[in-house]
C-alpha cells in the first residue's frame, strides 16, 4: 500500500511537470517577437521569494515601436501601414520571452540575471505585397542586484538600493539591414536607483522603483545600415519610475489570489549623433503647436492584472497595459499612434 501511494505520487508529480513543461514549450517558443529592449523587462519582483525563476512573456504590437523612442531612421524600408496623423503604424509586431534568476543571497542582498530571447519580424516596402524579414537572437543579458538598506523583505516594510548591468549579447542595430529587427542596443547598459516597499493592514502591498539608466556610445562607421553619417551614437540616458498596489482577495492555505494595478513611466534626455540632436518619433506641443520633430521623449503605460499563487512553489501572473496612457497630462498633440492594449504573462517558480 505504501509503495502503490509513493507510485501514486510520483506519477502525478510526473504529469504536472509534464504539462507544465507541454504548455511552456507551447507558448514562449513558437512566437515572433519586436524588442530593442527599451524599457525594463516585463516582470515584477517579489521580495518575499528567497529563490525564484521567472519566465515571462509580453506581446508588442506595432504602436509600441513608434511609440518607445528609437530614432526615426530605424524605420527606413519598413512597410507603412497607416499615416494618418495620431495613427502612424508599420508592419511590426511580436513578443518578448526569456528567463529570470532571483536568489537572496542575505537578508539584505540579492542578486538578479534575465536571458532574454527574441525572434523578430517585420515587412518591407518592396512591391505591393512585401517580404517578410525575420531573426533569432538573444536579447542583451542583464545582471542586477538589490540592497536593503532599512527594513525587512519579509515583512514587505523595506527602502533599498537597486541596479543592473546589460551586457551587449543581442545584435546590434546598425549591423542589421533593418535595424528594427535588432535585438540589442548594440551598447552596454547600466542602471541604479532606489526601491521601497511598504505593507498595509495585512491586505495591500505597495512597491515603487525609481532608476536611472545610461547606454555606452557607439562609433558607427561610414557604412551602417541606418544610413546615419559616421561618428559617435548616444542613446538618451533614461529616468524610469514605477509604483505599483497590490490587493489580496484570497487566501486559502498556500494558495492566494492579488489583484494588482501598475503605473510606469520613462522620461528620456536627448539622443545624439557626434553631439547633435537626433529626432526619435515623437513631437511634442510648443507654443500651442506640436512642433515637427521629438528630441525628447516621455512615455507612460498603465497596467493591471492579477497573481495566482498555487503553492509554495508555483506563481502565475497575467496582466494587460494600456500603451501608452498619461495621467499626467494630456495626450501630446502629434503622437503618431494612439496606442493600445499589450499583454504579458509570467510564471514563477520557486525551487527552495
Amino acid at each position: 500500500m505504501t509503495l502503490f501511494l509513493a507510485r501514486s505520487k510520483t506519477f502525478k508529480r510526473f504529469k504536472l511537470l509534464s504539462n507544465i513543461l507541454f504548455w511552456l514549450a507551447f507558448v514562449f517558443f513558437p512566437l515572433k517577437v519586436m524588442a530593442i529592449s527599451l524599457d525594463p523587462y516585463p516582470v515584477y519582483d517579489s521580495f518575499h521569494d528567497e529563490t525564484s525563476v521567472s519566465f515571462f512573456r509580453e506581446e508588442r504590437p506595432n504602436f509600441f515601436w513608434v511609440n518607445t523612442g528609437v530614432p526615426d531612421a530605424f524605420f527606413k524600408g519598413v512597410n507603412q501601414v497607416s499615416n494618418q496623423p495620431g495613427n502612424i503604424s508599420y508592419s511590426i509586431n511580436g513578443i518578448e520571452y526569456g528567463v529570470r534568476l532571483s536568489r537572496w543571497i542575505t537578508d539584505q542582498w540579492r542578486i538578479t540575471s534575465t536571458i532574454p530571447f527574441e525572434a523578430n519580424a517585420l515587412v518591407d516596402a518592396t512591391g505591393n505585397t512585401g517580404n517578410t524579414h525575420t531573426i533569432d537572437h538573444f536579447g542583451d543579458i542583464e545582471v542586477g542586484s538589490s540592497y536593503l538598506v532599512v527594513g525587512r523583505r519579509q515583512t514587505g516594510n523595506f527602502m533599498g538600493l537597486d541596479g543592473w548591468f546589460r551586457f551587449a549579447t543581442g545584435t546590434n542595430p546598425f549591423t542589421l539591414a533593418y535595424p528594427l529587427l535588432s535585438s540589442g542596443r548594440g551598447a552596454s547598459s547600466e542602471a541604479l536607483g532606489v526601491v521601497m516597499g511598504q505593507r498595509l493592514w495585512n491586505l495591500f502591498s505597495f512597491y515603487e522603483s525609481f532608476h536611472y539608466e545610461t547606454t555606452q556610445p557607439i562609433q558607427l562607421a561610414s557604412d551602417n545600415t541606418a544610413g546615419l553619417p559616421a561618428g559617435t551614437f548616444q542613446w538618451p540616458d533614461n529616468l524610469e519610475m514605477m509604483g505599483r498596489v497590490e490587493l489580496d482577495v484570497l487566501q486559502k492555505g498556500q494558495r492566494q489570489v492579488s489583484l494588482f494595478y501598475q503605473y510606469s513611466g520613462r522620461i528620456s534626455g536627448l539622443m545624439t549623433l557626434n553631439g547633435l540632436e537626433l529626432t526619435y518619433g515623437q513631437s511634442y506641443p510648443y507654443a500651442g503647436a506640436p512642433s515637427p520633430n521629438g528630441t525628447t521623449n516621455q512615455l507612460f503605460w498603465s497596467t493591471g492584472g492579477a497573481v495566482f499563487k498555487i503553492d509554495s512553489e508555483f506563481t502565475a501572473e497575467a496582466d494587460i497595459s494600456d500603451f501608452p496612457v498619461y495621467f499626467i497630462q494630456p495626450p501630446i498633440q502629434g503622437r503618431p499612434n494612439n496606442g493600445g492594449f499589450m499583454f504579458s504573462l509570467s510564471l514563477i517558480f520557486r525551487p527552495f
